[in-house]
């Protein structure tokens, strides 16, 4: 069966087009990555003008981190302060960019507000799961939406992790979430011992077997950490960037990244290897065709 498509403000996604670079822009000083930070105006702005000139398709931001706080002890901000971080910056960004804006947060409350300021996809990193009313919104709304497996606890198999996704899509069913606004996301990492984030990776078909588009994110994360052994973040990108292009060989349409430029090229490479050529930046055309 083909997998769905999902449109974001114009934005083709899924099978038969090009895989899409997520950019993450940081607005909390607690993320596990500080490279991804902007908080200062100027900063954003140039992170902003940054990801554009370096060909993201979408920008993902974020008034709170979502790192494992079994990992990186991140520490919990109360959902006004997330509103206000998420209410500043797209304000900026909106007047900055016309790239299709995603949100990141568990919170319908902080989504309807990313929502009425230009956001154009809701990233739930719980899956529907944190709050009762963001099945609600997104399906008043007609906004896409990247559901997260995510076991409330770390995942510790490749069965658990997508039955939780299986939990994820029965809830959007039930309140009415289009088929076709919807992306799926395996959670590598939030806390999983490395060899399931490798396993889980080494097994994106599963996921693609839901029938929906795939957006993994491996951007820098602990297990790439784990294998390399570099616990700084910040020396995490050369392995990123080959797990990037393992993904995008078997099939996924959407890397989540905090470096645009350099997971172009491996993407690029990934699509190579699959066997598929770009023809234009809306379709694919395989060399069998």
């Amino acid at each position: 069966m083909r997998s769905h498509h999902v449109d974001i403000a114009g934005l083709r996604i899924g099978e038969g087009y090009p895989v899409r670079t997520m950019g993450v822009i940081n607005l909390s000083s607690e993320s596990f990555y500080k490279g991804s930070v902007a908080i200062e105006k100027n900063d954003l702005q140039q992170s902003v003008d940054k990801m554009e000139s370096d060909g993201a398709d979408i920008i993902d931001i974020g008034g709170a981190s979502t790192a494992p706080k079994n990992v990186y002890n991140t520490p919990d901000i109360s959902e006004d302060k997330e509103i206000q971080r998420v209410n500043t910056a797209l304000k900026i960004i909106t007047d900055r960019s016309n790239i299709p804006i995603s949100i990141d947060t568990v919170s319908s409350r902080v989504a309807a507000v990313a929502l009425d300021l230009g956001a154009n996809i809701i990233n739930d990193t719980s899956g529907l799961k944190a709050d009762a009313n963001m099945a609600k919104l997104a399906s008043s709304r007609e906004s896409p939406i990247v559901l997260m497996a995510n076991c409330l606890t770390p995942c510790q198999s490749l069965r658990t992790t997508l039955e939780s996704l299986s939990v994820s899509l029965t809830l959007a069913r039930k309140y009415g979430i289009n088929n076709e606004r919807i992306i799926v996301d395996p959670g590598i990492g939030f806390g999983k011992p490395p060899e399931i984030d490798c396993m889980i990776l080494g097994e994106l078909d599963h996921f693609l077997e839901l029938n929906h588009p795939v957006l993994v994110g491996i951007s820098r994360k602990a297990f790439i950490g784990s294998i390399l052994e570099q616990p700084d973040p910040s020396e995490r990108l050369i392995g990123s960037l080959a797990a990037t292009s393992i993904a995008v060989y078997q099939g996924v349409s959407v890397i989540r990244t905090h470096d645009v430029r350099e997971t172009r090229m491996a993407i690029k490479i990934g699509e190579s290897i699959r066997g598929k050529k770009i023809i234009s930046q809306d379709r694919y055309v395989s060399d069998e065709e």
